[in-house]
């Protein structure tokens, strides 16, 4: 090692030293960070410490999969080096290798195994200087978009990462087409793994992209397991998934768990066992598939493949994951979820448990992401025909939550701490579980709760006040609820007690025919929860018992607009809104007759910009449609952040949160949607205008979805629909208007939690 390297480790090691003799602390990053301050290059000159490595990254189950490849490591005799903790940034696993450094002479003589969990963008740090043996990626599901930015950024990166250590082989999730076209950009050697056939066990509306990464055409698949993993194929390329060099065959799901045979070959060998867990979510199939091929190609399994299901039967998760705690004569199921395909997995398991008991909590810290929007993309409309359903938010942004399950049909209560939730459910049957799910920096409250609860062996204590439960009445008014949100088996659950109309009003005269909600490309603009916007006019008509039906428009769908009182239009990636912008290019003529003939609107973010003349798709301009008077061009950095926009439309601010990098002017006769409370935000961050109203067409940046906690956006959409029906002649459609007044307590308290936030 260089000078700088040497003092580099006798800094970090006295620090260290320091932390945990004299403060009693673990140590963390720090020493990785003081480590790194003296030598950027320290990770480089540390490598040279190991015979072999991996590195682990992916949106879901890094922590888990690292820690099954670190014990299968460790139970084959060898030296294990891993950031454990979950510290996967440059710091620690500077750290963890820094640690070993300094246990060179205990471990003299053994094979030294570096196993690294990786945050995704530092991916591009870690691998050329560690230059690790092998690379697992898990799967790429949004997360965190005001950290990473789109998926497509993330990809970007890790292809750059790998091309910047040719020689590592890439051990991939071919069932992910969002790995398998970072494969196919890259040199590097590669293990395909995945699950072959159908599983059958789960499925969910949620997909970050289901298109093809060489051409950019819609993907059509054989069987999908959930999100976008599955067996796919381009009908337009030809390009498919990858050929599975290792796999998880006979999956089978019983009360205690998931059992399967893994399988795989190279270079001429073939290792094949028979495992089993306990933990019945499909994805831990993908992780202990993922870390049973990097132990066996790691050589930790050589003398016996099936040896793996003792490291299965030993795991013991980390910081409270997949744990049952027993907490005042109560089972309580604690599990952390970041995402929507997270989220959704965990759903799966209260509905399959037949869990009636649950508490989720929500915050919006930096490590989470500030963006909560994507809980709309989250399945609650599962859980919502569950009988006596008792359900509990909590965190800062408990509110969101409060009215996401509203609008799936389940009435929640706001608690501030678990025990509270618990004390709620004391008098309910003490077999019934306690499901709890939190999100990243929500979890570890929630865990240390009940540890402390655990360890005094006391009841739980708080707020005794009974919670109502929530209201599961069928409404038979709303002929559909948009399919790419709810499961067909919930399509009746639209109504629910805290949206019902004001005592006293009147009941609604019924309409010839329903009104009409056109979904424009679900399946391509879905990366901000735009989709809740369906489902929050959806029931607010039910709620009325205006009937109501929602027809998804997906890609390669003829586009009717003949019959559409609203027409609503999402934000996605820039690969997808690309293949939108070329198929509406086709109907730009029926799409602009139907603006032009006060057709009522709402297009969000991406498809805002692509109403207008042009945009930018990193430095190339892409045509618009030229609907509206409006350019969107380039500018420095991404205006991201909760904006609240005062308009002369509405009585209350609309709130809602931007995330974009394209600056949009509008032309002198256009009329803003309103003025950006916070500077600098808004259409272009210069202006001070948000959004605009061509028409009965409103566009706007805000995320949220937009319509969740501005219920007057939501009913003038819905007013100007029924106006434009009644100027047409429809004598039934007049008689709603005005609308009935519906309880938006919720909605309202959560307007007002969003304008806290912005000080």
């Amino acid at each position: 090692m260089s000078i700088k390297s040497t003092i580099a480790t006798a800094t970090a090691g006295a620090a260290r030293w320091g932390l945990r003799s004299v403060l009693h602390r673990s140590g963390g990053a720090l020493p990785g960070k003081l480590g790194l301050a003296i030598d950027p290059e320290l990770v480089t000159h540390l490598a040279c410490l190991l015979d072999a490595g991996v590195v682990i990254t992916g949106t879901n189950g890094k922590t888990t999969t690292t820690n099954l490849i670190a014990d299968a490591v460790a139970a084959s005799g060898a030296s294990c080096v891993c950031n454990r903790a979950g510290n996967n940034m440059e710091t620690g696993i500077t750290g963890a290798l820094l640690e070993a450094n300094s246990d060179r002479r205990r471990t003299a003589g053994k094979r030294r195994v570096g196993v690294f969990e990786c945050d995704e963008l530092y991916t591009v740090r870690i691998l050329p200087r560690l230059k690790p043996t092998y690379f697992v990626l898990l799967n790429l599901f949004r997360d965190q978009l005001d950290r990473y930015g789109e998926i497509d950024h993330t990809q970007d990166v890790i292809a750059q990462a790998l091309a910047l250590s040719p020689t590592t082989t890439l051990i991939f999730n071919a069932d992910d087409p969002l790995c398998a076209s970072i494969a196919a950009r890259v040199p590097n050697p590669q293990l395909p793994f995945g699950i072959d056939g159908a599983v059958g066990t789960e499925t969910s509306h949620i997909a970050e992209s289901r298109f093809c990464g060489q051409c950019n055409g819609p993907l059509e698949y054989d069987y999908i397991q959930y999100g976008q993993l599955g067996a796919y194929h381009c009908p337009s390329c030809g390009w498919e998934r990858p050929r599975l060099a290792s796999f998880a065959s006979d999956v089978r799901l019983s009360r205690t768990g998931y059992t399967f045979d893994v399988s795989m070959s190279r270079e001429g060998a073939h290792d094949a066992a028979r495992l089993s867990t306990k933990y019945n979510g499909l994805y831990m199939v993908y992780n202990i598939t993922a870390a049973w091929t990097a132990a066996s190609a790691l050589g930790a399994l050589d003398d016996a493949p099936s040896r793996f299901q003792n490291v299965l039967d030993t795991y013991v998760p980390t910081g409270g994951r997949m744990t049952r705690w027993h907490v005042g004569g109560r089972e309580v199921a604690t599990d952390l979820a970041k995402n929507p395909v997270g989220f959704d997995r965990q759903i799966q398991q209260i509905k399959t448990a037949q869990g009636r008991l649950m508490a989720f909590f929500l915050n919006d810290a930096e490590a989470d992401g500030r963006d909560v929007s994507w809980i709309w993309d989250v399945d609650f409309e599962r859980l919502s025909a569950t009988p006596g359903i008792r359900a509990f938010v909590g965190g800062t942004r408990a509110h969101d939550l409060q009215v996401r399950l509203k609008y799936a049909g389940i009435d929640a209560r706001i608690v501030g701490q678990v025990g509270e939730a618990l004390a709620s459910v004391a008098g309910e049957p003490a077999d019934e579980t306690l499901h709890v799910v939190a999100n990243y920096t929500a979890f570890p409250p929630v865990v240390k709760e009940l540890e402390r609860m655990a360890e005094n062996g006391a009841a739980a204590n708080g707020d005794t006040t009974a919670v109502n439960d929530a209201s599961t009445a069928v409404d038979g008014t709303a002929e559909h609820v948009p399919t790419s949100m709810v499961n067909s088996a919930d399509e009746a659950a639209l109504s629910n007690a805290a949206g019902t109309p004001e005592a006293g009003a009147s009941a609604p005269a019924a309409l010839d025919r329903p009104l009409r909600i056109v979904h424009l490309y679900p399946d391509a603009l879905n990366l901000y929860g735009d989709g809740g916007n369906a489902i929050v006019l959806a029931r607010r008509c039910a709620w009325r018992g205006i009937p109501v039906r929602v027809d998804d428009v997906r890609m390669g769908d003829e586009l009717d607009l003949s019959t559409a009182d609203v027409v609503l239009i999402g934000g996605g990636a820039d690969r997808d809104q690309l293949a939108v912008v070329n198929e509406l290019r086709s109907q730009r003529d029926k799409l602009a007759s139907y603006i032009e003939q006060d057709g009522v609107m709402l297009a969000i973010c991406g498809s805002y910009q692509l109403l207008g003349r042009s945009y930018y798709m990193d430095d190339t301009r892409v045509e618009g449609l030229g609907v509206i008077g409006a350019e969107t061009v380039r500018g420095e950095g991404r205006l991201t952040g909760n904006v609240a926009v005062a308009s002369d439309l509405f009585p209350h601010k609309l709130v809602g949160f931007e995330n974009h990098g394209g600056r949009t002017k509008l032309d002198a006769d256009e009329t803003p949607l309103g003025a950006a409370v916070v500077a600098g935000t808004g259409n272009n961050g210069d202006d001070g205008f948000e959004g605009c109203v061509h028409r009965n067409l409103i566009g706007t940046y805000l995320h949220g979805p937009a319509l969740s906690k501005n219920p007057d956006l939501a009913d003038w959409l819905l007013a100007r629909a029924l106006e434009r029906r009644a100027h047409a002649g429809d004598a039934k459609a007049a008689a709603l208007v005005p609308l009935a007044a519906l309880d938006d307590a919720y909605e309202h308290a959560a307007n007002e939690a969003a304008i806290k936030l912005l000080g």
